[in-house]
């Protein structure tokens, strides 16, 4: 069960795509380490039937607008996305991760759910649908790859617990499987979204000060400085006698760049989280 947290951003300014830019968390990194102690595994509560959801239907998506850097940088290794042709096939071990990662944010943008029949690949451009066979049983299922890993060595794939569970090997950390491709993501212009795609608001916390009359002056310095085209700025009190000084930019990827970039320039150091 091999995952990565993904929550700095500061890769921001780097030429080559990181995959901590885009592919990852919605927590703060004040919560980075509590997150990162809490153990994988399956649900603590079994709501869902496993064995009664219905097989999902490859079917074509137009490519995921996060997710897919020219390539990506994770524990020094580059690793570069790069088309798959349809019908390719692999073999290897996969490994599947659940409820540290439930309600994170994938590669694609989407919330990962170890409820439903996902995967996670390297290389491959999402999203992408696969057949993945476990050969200890001969048992195999449709999955939507939507995230990327996993990052430890040897391993193809890192499914959803629910994939996993479905491919009855749940209870191992491990299995041997192989995996078809049955559609990739395409240009096309008439295809519809997932709408669980959609692009997520972020949110740059500039400051947080202890007066309200303050924080109105500081807010409306930077929104001197930044175009209202580009970005709003807001005032909220976290309810404990803080105001904080906001930032939301345009959701647009390039116009994050650029307001994180002016926001620095102005002598700030912004956290950015998503928007819920």
């Amino acid at each position: 069960m091999s995952r990565i947290l993904i929550v700095i951003w500061l890769s921001f300014l780097a030429g080559c795509s990181n995959v901590k830019d885009w592919i990852g968390s919605n927590k703060s990194s004040d919560t980075k380490g509590l997150i990162q102690e809490i153990p994988d595994g399956p649900p603590l509560i079994t709501s869902v039937d496993i064995a009664a959801l219905p097989e999902p239907e490859a079917k074509p998506e137009p490519l995921s607008r996060y997710g897919n850097p020219e390539s990506y940088l994770v524990d020094g290794v580059t690793y570069k996305v790069k088309p798959v042709r349809l019908g390719f096939e692999e073999t290897g071990i996969a490994s599947w991760y659940g409820r540290k990662f439930h309600g994170q944010l994938t590669s694609s943008g989407e919330p990962f759910d170890m409820f439903q029949f996902t995967a996670a690949h390297k290389t491959m451009p999402i999203p992408a649908w696969i057949r993945v066979t476990n050969l200890e049983n001969d048992k195999s299922l449709v999955v939507r790859v939507n995230d990327r890993g996993p990052f430890k060595e040897g391993r193809v794939l890192d499914l959803s617990w629910a994939a996993a569970e479905r491919l009855d090997f749940s209870e191992n950390g491990t299995v041997e499987v192989s995996y078809k491709v049955l559609t990739v993501p395409t240009a096309n212009p008439s295809l519809i979204a997932n709408p669980l795609a959609k692009i997520p608001q972020s949110v740059f916390q500039v400051t947080a000060v202890s007066t309200e009359e303050q924080a109105q002056k500081l807010a409306s310095q930077i929104r001197s400085a930044i175009s209202k085209e580009q970005a709003s700025v807001r005032v909220e009190s976290n309810g404990f006698g803080l105001f904080r000084v906001q930032v939301l930019p345009k959701p647009d990827l390039s116009v994050e760049r650029a307001i994180y970039e002016k926001l620095v320039m102005l002598g700030w150091s912004p956290q950015k989280s998503i928007m819920n």
